[in-house]
């Protein structure tokens, strides 16, 4: 193996090794659960806001640090992007800081720009 592979491979373990001793990975795993319910908090939020507010927040994101019923700090990022023909899809991620982050929990719901939800 090269000297630059060995010297990647050795960084990510150590950093891996070093987050396992503070208890970081330790009982890792997304509550999917808490997570969802944080995201559907989130749009809900969103589908009582018209259909010029959700306008306002094309290309545009929020992100919030929420500790939830778990005592885990989730970070929740919320989204909106032109989703074609006058709709506007509004993006909602979760994670909690750990592998999460790599692949959080999304949800999206999509606006027509009559105000009215997709289904």
């Amino acid at each position: 193996m090269p000297l630059v592979e060995r010297w990647a491979l050795s960084l990510a373990l150590g950093c891996v090794g070093r987050h396992l001793r503070q208890g970081m990975l330790v009982g890792v795993g997304l509550n999917r659960q808490v997570a969802s319910r944080l995201a559907e908090h989130r749009l809900a939020e969103w589908r009582r806001l018209d259909y010029a507010q959700w306008r306002l927040m094309l290309d545009d994101s929020e992100s919030r640090q929420v500790v939830a019923e778990d005592g885990k700090r989730y970070s929740v990022v919320s989204s909106a992007v032109d989703d074609g023909d006058g709709r506007i899809r509004m993006f909602v991620a979760v994670d909690d800081g750990g592998w999460s982050a790599l692949a959080p929990l999304r949800q999206d719901e999509i606006m027509r720009s009559d105000g009215s939800l997709l289904d």
